[in-house]
């Protein structure tokens, strides 16, 4: 929630709250979830993003969050933006409808990267390359996703992190 206020200290209403997007896969969905539920304030104000672990399960949780607090979950659109395709994404599509949520989509890796290789075997294969801190005045990064292979941080931060908050080790 630290984070949620400082951002909203730089990105007033005024200044772009369309930029309220909340990526919830830093220190693991759940533990986002549990911590925003005990923030009802941003919880109406903070859309949500998915980008790791089972989208569909992630519809039914950001559903559950919503009702438990009285959000009208009709105006929380959800931004999803794990390994998409075309297939994948009407498939959430389809979720969120039954579920009553908002959906939009970043396709940007299928999207541009829809080439055929020169040798005629198939789709190039993406690049997929993700930059992410590693420390900051030497004090180590870590990002806890909800896909294990996507963490990231020096071990000993790693689990530091998941001590810390609680998260199972695979």
């Amino acid at each position: 929630i630290k984070a949620l206020s400082l951002w909203e200290e730089v990105y007033t209403p005024e200044r772009g709250s369309a930029l309220w997007i909340s990526l919830t896969d830093t220190f693991s969905t759940d533990v986002f979830f549990r911590e925003f539920k005990g923030a009802p304030d941003y919880v109406k104000r903070w859309r949500l993003r998915q980008d790791s672990g089972d989208p569909i399960e992630y519809v039914k949780k950001a559903k559950a969050l919503y009702d438990s607090l009285g959000v009208d979950a009709s105006e929380k659109p959800i931004v999803f933006s794990d390994s998409l395709n075309v297939v994948k994404a009407k498939a959430i599509q389809k979720a969120c409808d039954e579920a009553g949520l908002k959906a939009s989509f970043g396709i940007g890796t299928f999207l541009s990267n829809d080439f055929q290789r020169s040798d005629g075997n198939g789709p190039s294969k993406a690049l997929n390359m993700v930059i992410k801190l590693y420390s900051i005045n030497n004090i180590p990064c870590v990002k806890i996703s909800d896909d294990i292979g996507k963490n990231t941080g020096e071990k000993g931060a790693v689990k530091y992190v998941k001590d810390l908050f609680k998260i199972p080790e695979a």
